[in-house]
């Protein structure tokens, strides 16, 4: 009796078929557009990475993550747990010949040994980008153009994105005189703060402060109100940087709406340093889908250089799952637009030339691979979506004619041969 292995994959993990890749390969072209359009340039680095490039950039929750392993020889290896860090050692690497300040985009898998649940995945897709090599403010807000842009090109109306500042946070937590050895801790706990519940969040902050420090820091960041009403109540800070940006995000033309002042918002990796960012869909319950901020020394983790950067990283399975709830995934289909069908081995040669006709107009097309009762292919056709179906049997062959079938509507339209290319040129934009 043959043993089969079961086709089965790892938790958190996932397999995607044609109408899904369409999907995928639909949304990331329309953010590569608009990344190429603000002038940033494509990389790629390894998947995996020595440990030690990886592991203590990302503070003590994020190393938890890190898939760690040896490998044949011996290596202490891990896999790409995000696409900054592995960035920061490519300048490092290079930036004698980068043109500085220097922008990148990069689109890859990551990996995190996370507990899988909605809209999280062990493996998943980020689409980064980063500005590197400057500390202007201008950077900063062309990264919130890019993001605005992004969710706009994407047909998403409703979304928020979410800004505060590192400096701030440390400002208010040195001002309640929180031990500089607690306050990294602190901060993780206050990016759960859509994880969990205030009394949790509160719990977890009495570890590491007492209870009136608690007390004064969630009154501080959980104030409600509009950007400017939130603002107005930090002016004993230092907010000169929440406020250059701002003004340089209105050049810019963010709406007021889209830009959101939370300081709650802390982001739980140790690297950053200034102006922080979330966008969230208000009308989708999936948390953050894009996030980042500024982070001014990761590079002198491998050199002894010192370049400020800034940058985020859209997570791209959010943004996925955010468009099908909101069904704006629903009219991709899959890459043939037209299906030649196959009769017999005397129309075959005329079946290839329409074929070619067709493409020629700039339709993708494809043909039946053997002969087939119509029926089949006419199956075989709805299945993939396939618009049109393009006969040649006997009949039309003797006639120097082609009949198309139009699949959504039923209808057939007889044409000359010679008339395919012009036919179906009115359709090559579809």
């Amino acid at each position: 009796m043959n043993q089969f292995i079961e086709p089965k994959i790892l938790q958190g993990t996932r397999d995607f078929l044609p109408e899904q890749m369409a999907k995928r390969d639909y949304v990331l072209e329309k953010i590569k557009t608009v990344f190429t359009k603000f002038g940033y340039d494509a990389i790629e680095t390894p998947a995996i990475e020595y440990a030690e490039t990886i592991l203590g950039k990302y503070g003590e929750e994020g190393s938890k993550l890190v898939y760690r392993f040896k490998d044949n020889g011996d290596r202490d290896i891990c896999l790409r747990y995000d696409q900054t860090v592995p960035f920061a050692r490519v300048v490092a690497a290079n930036y004698k010949t980068l043109p500085m300040p220097f922008k990148r985009y990069q689109i890859g898998r990551v990996w995190r040994a996370d507990r899988p649940a909605k809209g999280r995945y062990r493996e998943f897709y980020q689409c980064d980008i980063d500005i590197i090599g400057t500390q202007s403010l201008v950077a900063e807000a062309e990264i919130a153009k890019v993001m605005a842009e992004v969710f706009t090109t994407l047909g998403f109306s409703k979304f928020k994105i979410k800004f505060n500042s590192r400096r701030l946070i440390n400002s208010i937590l040195n001002d309640l005189k929180i031990p500089a050895e607690n306050q990294a801790g602190m901060i993780r706990i206050l990016d759960k703060m859509d994880k969990l519940s205030p009394a949790e969040i509160k719990q977890e902050l009495k570890s590491l402060a007492s209870d009136s420090e608690v007390s004064k820091l969630l009154e501080l960041v959980c104030v409600e109100g509009s950007s400017n009403e939130r603002l107005n109540l930090f002016q004993k800070y230092n907010i000169t940087e929440i406020q250059e940006f701002l003004k340089i995000a209105k050049g810019f033309g963010i709406p007021d709406e889209v830009l959101v002042f939370d300081p709650s918002l802390a982001r739980g990796l140790d690297y950053y340093t200034g102006v922080i960012f979330e966008v969230y869909i208000p009308e989708v319950d999936i948390g953050a889908v894009c996030a980042g901020g500024r982070y001014d020394d990761l590079c002198s983790l491998f050199c002894p250089e010192k370049f400020s950067g800034v940058g985020v990283a859209f997570g791209f399975d959010r943004i996925i799952v955010a468009m099908e709830q909101l069904k704006l995934l629903d009219e991709i289909s899959l890459n043939s637009q037209a299906l030649v069908a196959y009769f017999d081995a005397d129309t075959l040669p005329d079946s290839l030339k329409i074929l070619g006709d067709i493409q020629t107009a700039g339709l993708k097309a494809e043909i039946y691979f053997e002969p087939a009762k119509i029926a089949k292919q006419l199956k075989y056709a709805d299945k993939k979506s396939i618009p049109f179906v393009v006969m040649c049997g006997s009949d039309e062959k003797e006639r120097g004619e082609v009949t198309i079938k139009m699949m959504k509507t039923g209808k057939q339209k007889t044409i000359p041969q010679d008339q395919i290319i012009n036919y179906f040129k009115g359709y090559s934009s579809l």
